[in-house]
């Protein structure tokens, strides 16, 4: 049998990668890696998203399948083709969404399923803290209730594509890209991550709650708040904190 590992918050470039570098997987539709030294850039996820959207029959936005395979561990007989690995995480995936919007909760400012594969992404990125995931969805729920911008980190990071090093900065933060929840209203056009069961379950069920910020404590999780005010007294403690720590 091979492993195949996904965890939860990676790209679609890590699960290809993954299958591009597994033993016993017989490459099909993804382009074979001379070797690590060469690089895997995200204009080769592209062409390797093309071949697999048409091998599939899955249409998105731009091409890009991000969101649309489940995170999660197979294993497989050895031989086994990309396609049929590739299928088995994309239907899972499509079955995981469909069962959970059937059962959402109402008066969602989602158009469709996709919507909600979108925001499961980024509540994925912003944290891996399961008591967190409905707090973080009811933060950004509420902001697009209010019309206010997503102004979420990792879709800037997910924007940045191979120009990410690791950091964000100002110029970052001002530029106007297609996943750049600073500079663009509502969601980005697809996914930035894939998505697990359990952050599609939390994007679909947000907690009832009136929180429109939250950031990180530096001590584990976040700290949430209802007005501006409330917020930046929470940066300000996160910043001490960090602070005393170097």
């Amino acid at each position: 049998m091979i492993k195949v590992q996904i965890i939860e918050g990676k790209t679609v470039k890590d699960l290809y990668h993954t299958l591009k570098t597994t033993d016993g997987v017989k490459l099909e539709l993804l382009t074979p890696l001379l070797s690590d030294a060469d690089g895997y850039s995200w204009a080769d996820v592209a062409r390797d998203n093309a071949k697999v959207a048409k091998a599939l029959d899955i249409s998105t936005p731009n091409g890009n399948l991000e969101g649309q395979f489940v995170p999660n561990t197979y294993f497989f007989n050895q031989g086994t083709s990309d396609t049929a690995i590739l299928k088995k995480l994309h239907t899972d995936q499509m079955a995981i969404l469909d069962k959970a919007w059937t059962q959402r909760d109402e008066n969602l400012p989602y158009k469709t399923p996709y919507d909600a594969l979108i925001m499961a992404s980024i509540i994925e990125k912003e944290t891996g803290i399961t008591s967190e995931r409905n707090d973080v969805s009811a933060v950004f729920v509420n902001r697009l209730r209010q019309g206010m911008k997503l102004q979420t980190d990792p879709t800037i990071i997910y924007g940045l594509f191979d120009r990410y090093d690791g950091k964000i900065y100002k110029s970052n933060i001002a530029e106007r890209t297609d996943y750049n929840t600073y500079q663009i209203d509502g969601l980005p056009p697809t996914p930035i991550a894939l998505p697990s069961a359990e952050a599609i379950q939390a994007s679909l069920h947000p907690s009832d709650v009136p929180y429109i910020y939250f950031v990180a404590t530096g001590k584990g999780g976040h700290k949430f708040s209802v007005t501006l005010a409330e917020h930046n007294k929470a940066v300000a403690e996160y910043r001490a904190v960090m602070a005393s720590k170097e």
